[in-house]
């Protein structure tokens, strides 16, 4: 995670003096840097969490990385209210702005570098060759568990794209918001940061109760509240918003600076919803493959948003909203189904090992007594 957290530094290194090669070269670096420093970082995750603590641990992870958007949107409101700028940039500011995002990225390397032992699996995991773990990747790519998992990480990539790029374009290009555009975006930024953050909170600190809630409910959260997000962007934003600078109105109504950022938070909260259950389900049902089931989460989430960015100036927004909305309702049924087939799987094996919980409160050597006086009252009767 300590090295593939290194090409962030240097793409953020390279707007301090920009050039055109460079740039296109340290951002596939960054990319393909990223995609490794994620999936590390979710079967770190794996293998210091118990099935108890997954969903909190996920929660909890998600919040404080997400905290990032928040205290870089402050950030950035402060450097452009301050420059009174509207829309351009000056150099002097992208300067103070990357070399603090520079510094940030060299403090977050060696933050990896000072984290503990990934737990008691480490060595066994080590013994594992780079050619079988290709391997087993590919085994389970094509599973059936990974095949509906895929379209929920489909998803999560489209609306990665749409609330990272396509959402603040939306607000950069309609007029009829204000001037100053820039300040507008630092807003949004914060306005998602809340939302994720806040949602991070609630499934971690609660991790208790909303792990009696179950998984698909709070999926089922997150779509639902994705689509009053989708339904308050339609109604807000000019239908050719994405692709150039508008003065035209909303779907229904005239655009809105507090509708906006509200569409913002709902998107973050929403994304977290998604996101942190994800997480959870891998580390719950994939702790034996958790570096191969994180690298597939990445791989098809990196997949759909690079998609995503290369249709995103052909479509208008109506278009976008109606693939998210779609995609939304099918990624939703296949988590549906494989938290119902993670459920069936369990109370199998807990039959099979004869520990099924007992829902009357008595301890587990009571219920091993019943079954054992059981076993030799029928072998009685058989007698």
């Amino acid at each position: 995670m300590s090295m593939n957290s290194l090409p962030q530094k240097k793409a953020d290194a390279g707007f301090l003096r920009l050039n055109e090669i460079y740039l296109y070269i340290s951002s596939a670096v960054l990319g393909f840097g990223a995609a490794i420093l994620w999936t590390g970082q979710g079967t770190y995750l794996s293998q210091n969490s118990t099935e108890k603590t997954s969903g909190r641990n996920s929660a909890l992870l998600w919040a404080l990385s997400e905290a990032s958007l928040t205290a870089g949107g402050v950030f950035l409101f402060a450097v452009f209210h301050s420059s009174q700028t509207t829309d351009n940039i000056p150099t002097s500011t992208v300067r103070i702005l990357y070399g603090v995002f520079t510094a940030l990225s060299c403090l977050a390397a060696l933050t990896f570098v000072l984290l503990r032992p990934s737990g008691a699996r480490k060595a066994d995991l080590e013994k594992r060759q780079y050619g079988a773990l290709i391997g087993s990747t590919f085994r389970l790519m094509f599973s059936k568990r990974m095949f509906l998992l895929a379209f929920v990480f489909a998803y999560t990539g489209i609306e990665q794209a749409f609330w990272t790029g396509i959402y603040p374009t939306c607000i950069s290009f309609t007029q009829a918001l204000g001037s100053n555009t820039n300040s507008l975006l630092a807003l949004n930024s914060i306005s998602a940061g809340v939302g994720q953050i806040a949602a991070g909170l609630i499934f971690g600190i609660l991790g208790d109760r909303t792990s009696k809630i179950g998984r698909d409910a709070i999926i089922f959260l997150g779509a639902v509240v994705h689509l009053i997000a989708f339904i308050l962007i339609f109604m807000n934003f000019p239908d050719d918003a994405p692709l150039q600078k508008t003065t035209g109105s909303g779907g229904l109504i005239n655009p809105s600076v507090a509708i906006a950022l509200i569409c913002g938070g709902l998107l973050g909260f929403g994304d977290a919803c998604w996101n942190t259950q994800i997480y959870a389900f891998l580390c719950d049902g994939f702790a034996d493959k958790s570096s191969e089931a994180f690298a597939l989460f990445k791989f098809y989430q990196s997949a759909l948003s690079c998609a995503v960015f290369f249709y995103s100036s052909l479509l208008k927004l109506s278009w976008h909203l109606l693939i998210m909305l779609v995609t939304s309702v099918f990624a939703a049924i296949c988590f549906f189904l494989n938290e119902r087939f993670i459920s069936t799987s369990r109370l199998t094996e807990l039959h099979d090992r004869g520990s099924l919980p007992q829902l009357d409160g008595r301890p587990e050597t009571i219920s091993s007594a019943s079954k054992q006086a059981t076993v030799q009252i029928t072998s009685l009767k058989e007698t």
